[in-house]
């Protein structure tokens, strides 16, 4: 069992302006390319698990809900259910023109790639070098049969991938591992420790995730987030300079 100390976290956030500000804590989309999993009339569970799994504004159980910044949980279920659709969200494409479009119209997101081995084959030489991708994914039924071209991506490649819960696992502690790297750099700054607070709540949500999936190691970077997440909130309760002139 994982210690954290829920009721600490739970009552940390100060409340937002607007629930959109959810929407600019973080800048990372995932995209799946495949002929066949891309279609929208296909795979509709596994979009959807897949979806559901990296999505750091929803809830899917007592102990994610307890690591909730209590904000979100006030705000209209329906906004959030709308917003949850376009930030930090699964895009499925069945076409590599499309989905290439899509990567170079977001050039200001961290865009995590997943393809199929043929696709994968005609998408990864253009996004490769690309500044926006954050990570590439290969999911394919045989990994021997795409290492020829896949070598020369070698660096570039986060991994190639044979079973659906593997790059589930892989793809979600990845975005959990982001989310912290923004939280330090939020962190950094005295007024951005809200945002800060909240990626690493999110990270814990993924991490948490992997756990439920039979993934392993999550013990590690729960204990890292957690330090951190408890070291801004010490901070909220040291005075600052400005604050103890005043008294």
């Amino acid at each position: 069992m994982v210690d954290i100390d829920l009721e600490r976290c739970s009552n940390a956030i100060s409340s937002w302006n607007s629930v959109l500000d959810i929407a600019t804590y973080s800048d990372h989309v995932t995209v799946w390319l495949d002929a066949y999993i891309g279609n929208p009339k296909d795979y509709h569970t596994l979009k959807d698990k897949f979806g559901t799994n990296i999505q750091p504004l929803i809830t899917l159980n007592q102990n994610e809900k307890e690591l909730d910044e209590y904000p979100v949980n006030y705000e209209n279920p329906e906004t959030l259910k709308k917003l949850k659709d376009t930030v930090y969200c699964l895009k499925a494409f069945f076409e590599v023109d499309k989905c290439l479009e899509f990567i170079n119209s977001n050039q200001d997101k961290k865009i995590f790639s997943i393809s199929s081995g043929t696709m994968g084959k005609q998408i990864v030489p253009k996004i490769a070098e690309l500044s926006q991708i954050h990570g590439i994914y290969i999911f394919c039924g045989y990994i021997s049969a795409h290492t020829q071209w896949a070598m020369d991506y070698v660096n570039n490649i986060s991994a190639m991938l044979e079973h659906q819960d593997d790059l589930l696992i892989r793809l979600t502690k990845d975005i959990a591992k982001y989310l912290e790297e923004k939280g330090d750099q939020y962190a950094q700054k005295s007024d951005e420790r809200t945002r800060a607070k909240n990626c690493y709540t999110w990270a814990m949500k993924l991490i948490l995730r992997t756990k439920e999936l039979k993934g392993t190691n999550y013990q590690k970077p729960m204990n890292i987030l957690k330090k951190k997440f408890d070291k801004l909130e010490e901070k909220r309760f040291v005075p600052s300079e400005d604050q103890m002139e005043q008294e």
